[in-house]
């Protein structure tokens, strides 16, 4: 019986954990303004928790309370931030490939638990200090990958490569390295609550893209809800719906 039951739960609880989430946002982008949803709100929605739920979590809290002992300490807002993703959070690159895009890599909560993440996950979870703190922080798009980018008081900017513990590539660097890629028009632009939690979302319907088609189908469309903009996502949706069996 519970071997039954074991086999009836790992069949069917990303299938269904996806239909609720795809519930819990819809309620979210019903009940909130658009431009009032924050980053901490999408990845308690996304951890299938309340909204402000970064308040129970003990992680979260020591974090700040580093991140202002570090300011009130030095008077440097960048280094302080720094300090806190790569030394006291201590957030490790997770690796190339599928490991960069797994839940544990992309969602933040996950990432603040296993310390280990891809360009995503460590970029919302910046994101989410930088609101908390007000920092003058933006998540910025790049193809197939996610940057971070501190604005100086005098308008000037530094940018933050998240899988190398901030290491700081110019724009032109950026263009080069990623020359190759599927460039959409939307790269150098920030993301916004909505857009980063839509990537994430992207990124997992990809992981399932070759052995689940219905469950990367049940991804991209919340993905499509989030980040309608974003053309990679109606292209892997009409990838997957063509694999999709006749009876379906």
């Amino acid at each position: 019986m519970l071997s039954r039951l074991s086999s009836f739960f790992s069949r069917h609880f990303w299938p269904v954990f996806a239909l609720l989430l795809t519930v819990s946002v819809s309620l979210l982008l019903w009940t909130v303004h658009p431009e009032d949803i924050t980053y901490a709100d999408m990845a308690c929605t996304f951890a299938e928790r309340d909204p402000g739920c970064v308040e129970s979590i003990p992680a979260w809290n020591d974090g700040l309370a580093f991140y202002d002992s570090e300011l009130a300490r030095t008077g440097d807002t960048l280094a302080s931030l720094k300090a806190l993703l790569w030394d006291f959070w201590d957030v490790e690159f997770a690796g190339a490939g599928e490991s960069a895009v797994a839940h544990d890599a992309v969602l933040p909560l996950r990432v603040l638990e296993t310390r280990r993440s891809g360009c995503l996950g460590l970029a919302w979870l910046a994101m989410m200090a930088a609101e908390a703190r007000q920092i003058p922080l933006q998540a910025v798009l790049l193809p197939g990958h996610v940057f971070l980018r501190y604005m100086n008081a005098d308008g000037k900017y530094v940018n933050l490569e998240p899988n190398r513990r901030g290491y700081s590539y110019t724009d032109e660097e950026y263009r080069e390295k990623y020359r190759d890629g599927n460039w959409s028009g939307l790269e150098f632009k920030p993301l916004g609550a909505r857009e980063l939690a839509g990537l994430a979302a992207f990124d997992i319907g990809n992981i399932y893209l070759e052995t689940d088609v219905s469950r990367s189908l049940r991804w991209y469309r919340l993905a499509d809800d989030l980040f309608p903009a974003y053309p990679g996502i109606r292209v892997n949706q009409e990838i997957a719906k063509s694999r999709l069996p006749d009876s379906m």
